[in-house]
């Protein structure tokens, strides 16, 4: 289960038009590309371990921003199913519940927005 390749396995299981507009995925697509090349996560000649140094990584941060959070959080649950390395797993686990915390603070914080107009 650990020799599926993050981008060509993963990636596109999420990130289909179903799922965001065409614009977005173009984006998020060169985005991971670049990734791919910076942090060498394929598994075709790459490691795929070093896919946690990319989810630490600002530019996890950037696709987050340009695909969203509900995006990411199914990305995130992709990884947690497809890999069975524990490290890649704990990774994808704790992003999740940032993520979660994030959106929870944004409900709030947008809850507030309204109270003071």
């Amino acid at each position: 289960m650990s020799q599926l390749d993050f981008l060509r396995h993963i990636v596109t299981r999420v990130l289909k038009p179903s799922a965001l507009d065409q614009k977005k995925i173009d984006e998020a697509r060169k985005l991971l590309s670049k990734a791919e090349s910076k942090y060498k996560f394929s598994s075709f000649g790459g490691n795929p371990k070093n896919l946690i140094e990319y989810l630490n990584s600002p530019d996890f941060i950037e696709l987050v921003l340009v695909i969203g959070t509900d995006t990411a959080t199914k990305l995130l649950d992709a990884i947690e199913e497809s890999y069975s390395d524990p490290e890649i797993v704990s990774t994808a686990r704790k992003l999740k519940e940032e993520l979660k915390g994030f959106d929870e603070y944004n409900e709030t914080m947008g809850n507030s927005r309204i109270l003071i107009q």
